[in-house]
């Protein structure tokens, strides 16, 4: 039974594997992490319902006699309660972020008043010493209304371009163009950039931390101990939002008189 067993584990891999990808991906989100994770124990209970054996291991479970199927089938459902039970340990790490998993625009009608309203209760209750932060709910409800027809109204235009380009359109890649559309037309809308701001700047890991540690740790060497702390951040906020090599960023700014004086 070990190799049935075995069959049965190794055809859970993708399930598993899907959701890795998806929270460890580069510049991941708290909301994506926790979309990922929620996505993983829907499948897990879905196949525990339904009594799931992969094909690989379908094929040896049919031809054993019926004593010892049974007791396959509870080692089956012992495996998938384990991982559900397991799942359910992390819960409590994401703490508000599920409640931001419509900034993602994965539907169409991802946004609406309910889900922003939801997301501003949260802002405007956690950030009570960031007045810069707080979310008027009277003008945000206009500038959903906006944003839901815009939306809407080049969404299949969207995924049209999606299939041609054969690409899939980041969520960052919608906002900038629903935001570059509202100041094209002179629209503002500041309480919902503040709530698409806080949502990406969740990070699902702690990764994108232990990088800059990481980064900082080979500029800052011993042999370059004595430089200050000013240029270590600014060696830092260069290297980690802007993606250009040395020479490419030494053509871009050379010319730039009035960046190079503030710096």
């Amino acid at each position: 039974m070990g190799e049935l067993y075995l069959w049965f584990v190794h055809g859970q891999r993708a399930l598993f594997n899907k959701a890795i990808l998806g929270m460890e991906k580069d510049n991941t989100t708290a909301f994506e992490v926790a979309e990922a994770h929620k996505a993983l124990k829907r499948n897990l209970t879905e196949r525990k319902v339904s009594n799931f054996i992969p094909m690989c291991a379908k094929n040896i479970y049919r031809n054993l006699d019926e004593q010892v199927r049974n007791s396959m089938k509870e080692e089956f459902d012992g495996f998938y309660e384990r991982c559900i039970a397991y799942s359910n340990l992390w819960e409590n790490s994401f703490g508000n972020a599920e409640q931001f998993s419509w900034v993602n625009l994965t539907k169409t009608n991802a946004v609406d008043w309910e889900n922003a309203e939801t997301s501003a209760e949260i802002i405007n209750s956690s950030l009570l010493d960031v007045p810069d932060m707080k979310i008027n709910n009277d003008q945000l409800f206009d500038e959903v209304v906006l944003a839901k027809e815009y939306l809407q109204s080049n969404w299949e235009q969207c995924k049209q371009e999606e299939t041609t380009r054969d690409v899939i359109i980041s969520s960052e890649e919608k906002w900038l163009r629903l935001f570059g559309h509202f100041k094209k037309n002179h629209i503002a809308a500041p309480n919902l950039i503040n709530i698409v701001e806080y949502a990406f700047c969740l990070p699902g890991t702690s990764a994108p931390v232990e990088r800059v540690f990481s980064l900082m740790n080979n500029a800052w060497t011993d042999d370059r101990g004595f430089m200050k702390e000013s240029t270590v951040k600014g060696l830092m906020t260069c290297k980690i939002n802007i993606g250009l090599a040395c020479e490419d960023f030494y053509n871009k700014i050379k010319n730039k008189k009035d960046f190079l004086k503030k710096s």
